[in-house]
């Protein structure tokens, strides 16, 4: 099994990958990425059969945008599985992107390529990671807002039910960093609404007390 992260240097990890976003990354969740356009829009128009054609025989794309798009990189992970950027996925990340960026390329945590591939790395999303079985539950998972947050320390993972998935499931993760200068416990994770990770408001106050978005959609904790 390997070794948990250095703690210590969490706060390091974090405050590079903060460094290299907010030098011109972009944050996104899944399904939602920035493009970069230039020159007149033109209009084509298709009929049906053109994009039956123009669909067969190509992939489903996948949705959300890891580390390795954020990067640049291609990244060949423990199950030999080789992952490759996406030109229109540059300097995008989701909120497990961001996570894996942290604890897996900054860290040296190992990573799974996959939801479901084998080994005991990070998963790929939010859910997968929240119902794994890397680390400990810190506050357990449940269809509801814990009553008790003060368990939490700084590092753990903090996993959030969003409006986007269905069925229930986890839709946003980020990193608890403790309380701020209020005594407000806080926590630092991407945003579809804002370019890079953020403590600040867009897209939800960033805190766990209150009535804010991520503070009524906080459902569980894990510590690795």
């Amino acid at each position: 099994m390997a070794a948990a992260p250095d703690r210590t240097g969490l706060g390091r990890a974090v405050r590079r990958a903060d460094a290299h976003l907010h030098s011109g990354h972009r944050g996104t969740e899944q399904g939602h990425h920035p493009g970069h356009r230039s020159g007149a829009a033109r209009y084509t128009p298709s009929t049906p059969s053109d994009a039956k054609r123009a669909t067969r025989g190509k992939p489903k794309p996948r949705t959300g945008s890891d580390f390795y798009d954020y990067l640049g990189i291609p990244w060949t992970f423990p199950d030999a599985v080789t992952r490759r950027p996406e030109k229109d996925r540059a300097r995008s990340v989701d909120s497990s992107g961001y996570v894996r960026l942290v604890y897996g390329y900054r860290s040296g945590f190992p990573l799974n390529s996959r939801d479901n591939a084998a080994g005991n790395g990070l998963q790929r999303t939010p859910d997968a990671i929240a119902h794994g079985r890397l680390g400990l539950p810190v506050i357990p998972l449940t269809d509801r807002r814990p009553a008790v947050i003060q368990q939490l320390q700084p590092g753990d993972l903090v996993f959030f039910r969003t409006r986007e998935p269905p069925g229930g499931r986890i839709g946003h993760i980020g990193i608890y960093l403790g309380l701020d200068t209020a005594d407000h416990p806080r926590f630092i994770s991407i945003r579809k609404n804002a370019g890079g990770p953020t403590m600040g408001d867009k897209g939800g106050t960033s805190r766990l007390d209150g009535d804010g978005y991520y503070a009524q959609g906080l459902r569980g904790a894990r510590r690795l």
